[in-house]
């Protein structure tokens, strides 16, 4: 049953409605009864002045009469302007109120019609609204489609919204979050939606009181957006801000937080494993930063695998890794660093593999910092790498040959012949047996910086172009840069870089002449030259013996040490220093 109060509530509405419209009544009869005796008090005025005038004077009874005559038309004359004038302009006004009220119909039809297309035009916006009682007071149609597929139910405007959801638990949630709207709060919630296979969908609701014009909550809009993209911008910026981008392990940043935030105490005992990868910068001289980028990604995941889910991995630098090992000891963390190892060793890029040197470091109880404890886990690896350096940068070395000579067999016979021949010539020339060996391998390797050529242009079986010959004049700077950080004797990456300097002046890439030219670079200028003239090449069939002979000794003191081209030809070849055919074309080795 209704309460006293409740009861009331119409008669009060209806009062409050009656007296309003009996007010309006009041005051538009009071403005006409005031026009009304104003213009009675106007007329006695006219009829007695008038009158007591006329009378007043001397004149007869036919002027006397036409007087009244002419008075009384005058007076209705004057009335019936005044009545024109109040008519014309009581019809003016109700015809332009009518034409206001017309023109803003229309304007309120636009708004409504532009409202209700902004709300309906977005598959991201849900409205509704519900008076006290829970039942529908309005809603658009992207709600009235989501009603329908989480629940199969139509809604339409009385109908209860907590009758329509079927899930006991979340109809008792929407219950009590439109009972503290209806309270008069406003309020904001987010929800996540899952379907089976499909992805997780977030949806903020705006609950806002509805309240009439005596400030008294008569119902509850929700105005729900589809938050989906901005919760995903919201993941990815944070995913950024904490991850490394190339590896996607965490960044110096959140491990240093991480650091910060930690109870050593609780555990201890704590073990810090720092992890460096061996010759990362050779790799990308030899194959291009993308490769060495990939090289980095690869030993990431390797050690992603191999070490625990409560370990914490991160990136420390360019070529770091670090690993946070809670209750570890160093045996524990050992055997891990081991597992890593083999991991990493099984794991190649082409016939690259990532070669990671490692250093840990255990911190037992209090009394030592996290930061000496990352220092000595640091010193470990750099005794670590310095004994390793050595034996990886030689393999790296190798397997880059093996690469290059894989995209190039010809270049895989050329380097071998060029090594020897380089081998027999510095014997016949004089040079030390103790730096014989080196002079070899530079002749093996003086050809590494062709690595970074497009396999073809080393294969092009036609006339290598303009642009194609630029592409491979680059290969000595290469390969010089990939020598120098893997031996540090500088004769080998002095003569790489020069091998294809001319003793005139007129080679590259420095345009150095004479003497200046590296010892080790002139001599393989000359083995290097004329093996290119009498082996296959892939561009350009091999000419006799005869003819690179007669070559060399025509470009010697031109392109060639003349010295070590006489000492080539007359005791590495054993022939004759003379021309056998002066009349050859000029070869371009």
């Amino acid at each position: 049953m209704m309460d006293h109060e409740d009861m009331d509530k119409p008669v009060k509405k209806a009062f409050l409605s009656i007296r309003s419209m009996l007010s309006r009544i009041n005051q538009n009869y009071l403005r006409s009864l005031q026009i009304t005796i104003t213009y009675f008090l106007i007329s006695v005025l006219w009829v007695v002045v008038s009158d007591s005038v006329i009378d007043a004077l001397d004149i007869s009874s036919a002027t006397r009469s036409l007087l009244s005559k002419t008075k009384g038309a005058f007076f209705v004359f004057v009335s019936a302007i005044v009545i024109f004038a109040i008519v014309s302009k009581l019809l003016h006004k109700a015809t332009t109120t009518q034409d206001d009220i017309q023109e803003c119909d229309i304007e309120l039809e636009k708004s409504n019609t532009l409202f209700s297309a902004i709300l309906e035009s977005s598959p991201d916006i849900m409205i509704y609204a519900v008076d006290n009682r829970y039942c529908y007071t309005a809603f658009n149609t992207r709600h009235k489609y989501s009603m329908l597929r989480f629940w199969g139910k139509e809604i339409e405007v009385g109908s209860n919204v907590l009758d329509l959801i079927s899930d006991s638990e979340r109809a008792s949630a929407l219950k009590a979050t439109l009972d503290r709207s209806i309270s008069g709060e406003y309020y904001n919630d987010i929800i996540e939606y899952e379907e089976e296979r499909q992805p997780v969908v977030f949806w903020q609701n705006n609950y806002s009181p509805i309240l009439d014009r005596f400030g008294k909550v008569i119902g509850v809009t929700c105005f729900t957006l589809n938050i989906t993209p901005l919760k995903r911008a919201q993941e990815q910026n944070q995913y950024i801000s904490l991850h490394d981008q190339l590896t996607g392990l965490y960044n110096r940043q959140f491990f240093e937080d991480k650091l910060s935030k930690i109870d050593i105490h609780a555990i201890t005992p704590l073990t810090i494993v720092l992890g460096d990868v061996n010759g990362l910068k050779l790799v990308n001289d030899a194959f291009g930063r993308p490769f060495g980028d990939e090289l980095l990604v690869m030993g990431a995941k390797a050690l992603t695998e191999i070490f625990r889910e409560s370990d914490t991995l991160a990136r420390w630098g360019g070529d770091e890794y670090i690993i946070l090992m809670p209750n570890t000891t160093t045996q524990e963390a050992d055997e891990r660093i081991a597992a890593a190892r083999i991991r990493c060793r099984d794991e190649h890029l082409g016939h690259i593999g990532a070669d990671i040197s490692f250093g840990r470091a255990t911190l037992h109880s209090g009394g030592v910092s996290l930061q000496e404890i990352i220092k000595a886990a640091e010193d470990h690896m750099y005794q670590s790498k310095i004994s390793e350096s050595k034996s990886m940068r030689n393999t790296t070395i190798k397997m880059i040959m093996t690469t290059l000579h894989e995209r190039s067999p010809l270049e895989d016979a050329h380097s071998k012949r060029v090594g020897e021949l380089s081998r027999k010539l510095g014997m016949a020339l004089g040079v030390p047996d103790s730096e014989i060996s080196m002079l070899s391998l530079a002749g093996f390797l003086h050809d590494i910086g062709k690595i970074a050529i497009d396999g073809k242009i080393l294969n092009d079986h036609e006339s290598l172009s303009e642009k194609a010959r630029e592409k491979i004049r680059q290969h000595p700077e290469v390969g010089c840069r990939i020598i120098r950080s893997s031996y540090e004797a500088s004769e080998v990456a002095d003569a790489i870089l020069s091998h294809h300097e001319r003793w005139d002046g007129t080679g590259y890439p420095n345009g150095l002449s004479g003497t200046d030219i590296p010892y080790f670079a002139r001599i393989i200028c000359v083995v290097d030259s004329y093996d290119a003239m009498t082996s296959d090449r892939a561009y350009r069939v091999p000419v006799s013996n005869a003819k690179a002979v007669s070559e060399m000794i025509r470009c010697a003191g031109t392109q060639f040490d003349p010295e070590i081209a006489k000492v080539f030809v007359t005791e590495v070849l054993s022939l004759p220093w003379s021309m056998n055919d002066r009349t050859i074309e000029p070869i371009d080795p």
